[in-house]
């Protein structure tokens, strides 16, 4: 299994000043149940020179909730952390959900067109007429 985040990717203080090796591993485990859901069966399919940055960011909001989820706990205890988390938590959880749904396939194999190349294929019907 690749790595498909790393801590330098996590620009969030009160996220990055935890240890987030375990995070990182549970993140990277999401990436590949998306790649399997999408059909991919094999690890060593999935892009990882660079990866897409739509996966980057599935694997960072992962991350995020995950680590929100830990901090916030489950005895229902209001303080002022557990409102910090539960912020953070609902904005990166919508993220995530956004995300996992506009992942595909090519994206996670590497096999994306670059946009430079479907833009010139576009633009050539805007100039005939």
């Amino acid at each position: 299994m690749g790595t498909y985040i790393d801590d330098v990717d996590i620009n969030i203080n009160i996220i990055k000043q935890f240890e987030l090796t375990d995070y990182i591993t549970r993140a990277d485990k999401a990436v590949v149940d998306i790649a399997e859901e999408l059909g991919v069966r094999d690890t060593t399919d999935i892009e990882t020179n660079p990866v897409h940055w739509k996966i980057k960011e599935y694997a960072k909001a992962f991350l995020i909730v995950d680590v929100c989820l830990d901090k916030m706990g489950t005895n229902n205890v209001e303080t002022a952390d557990t409102e910090k988390y539960l912020v953070l938590y609902d904005v990166w959880h919508k993220r995530l959900k956004e995300l996992k749904s506009e992942i595909t396939y090519p994206m996670i194999t590497g096999d994306v067109n670059e946009i430079r190349d479907r833009a010139s294929i576009d633009s050539g019907w805007l100039f005939r007429g």
